[in-house]
């Protein structure tokens, strides 16, 4: 009888024990059911099936929790890494840029006392050109002054004064005779200059020469022979020999100059 009790224990209820008290059943087997019966103030008591089955669900979220944190704190960990990366490449770049505004900040330095420098020049040049320009002007208006009033044995042409001399002497020192008149050696510039001066009748030195240098022609006063038609013909030819020029009148060809020795003596024309 007590293999009974305990198969149909589950649907027991208060009165069905009440019930078991008359019964012959004994004090024990009654404590036993009582034991064995949970009481509905105890509330609801899961299986221990149910209890592994929770537990194995919570340790499931847990573990994907705890996975997507780990996933997360990769992931911030590669971009803290990037971030420090990029931090740095951005701190050589700043140091880079610092660097560069130095120089060029030196640059800027140097080149303004430069312009300072250059400005300071500039304005010592113009002010030295202002007087040279006014010293220049001054001279210029004393040798108008001088050609209108020009001496006894003088000849006008045109703006300028010749004066033709009556003896001879070498290039160079019809040169120095010329400079102490306050004149030089005549400087031929026009085809009517050539015309006049080859109608004086006379042969006579000019202010020609290569002595500087070979097969250089320059005047007195610096500038390059621009008008070579005036050569007479095979002119010139006398090689390092010949480096002055005569204007001759020993014919009417197309060029009447010859170069001829420096040493040589002949008469001269001075031109203001």
């Amino acid at each position: 009888m007590s293999e009974g009790v305990y198969e149909n224990s589950d649907g027991f209820e208060d009165d069905e024990l009440d019930a078991m008290k008359n019964t012959e059943i004994d004090d024990q087997l009654y404590s036993n059911v009582r034991a064995f019966k949970p009481s509905s103030r105890d509330g609801v008591v899961a299986s221990d099936g149910v209890i592994g089955h929770h537990d194995s669900t919570e340790r499931d979220q847990l573990q994907a929790s705890y996975s997507l944190l780990t996933k997360e704190r990769d992931q911030l960990q590669t971009s803290y890494s990037l971030l420090t990366k990029e931090r740095d490449q951005l701190q050589i770049s700043y140091s880079l840029l610092s660097k560069e505004r130095d120089q060029l900040q030196t640059s800027y330095s140097l080149l303004t006392k430069e312009r300072d420098q250059l400005q300071t020049s500039s304005n010592t040049l113009t002010k030295e050109r202002d007087q040279q320009q006014k010293e220049k002007n001054d001279l210029m208006r004393k040798f108008s002054n001088l050609k209108q009033t020009c001496p006894k044995d003088w000849k006008k042409f045109e703006s300028s004064w010749y004066f033709l001399s009556t003896e001879t002497k070498t290039w160079g020192e019809s040169k120095d005779d010329c400079l102490e008149r306050g004149a030089d050696l005549v400087i031929i510039n026009s085809d009517k200059e050539q015309e006049f001066l080859f109608h004086l009748n006379k042969g006579f030195w000019i202010g020609l020469t290569d002595t500087v240098t070979e097969g250089t022609w320059k005047w007195v006063d610096g500038n390059p022979l621009t008008t070579p038609k005036y050569w007479g013909s095979g002119q010139p030819n006398g090689g390092g020999v010949e480096n002055c020029v005569l204007l001759t009148h020993s014919s009417s060809d197309q060029g009447p100059w010859h170069d001829y020795p420096c040493s040589f003596n002949h008469s001269w024309i001075c031109e203001i």
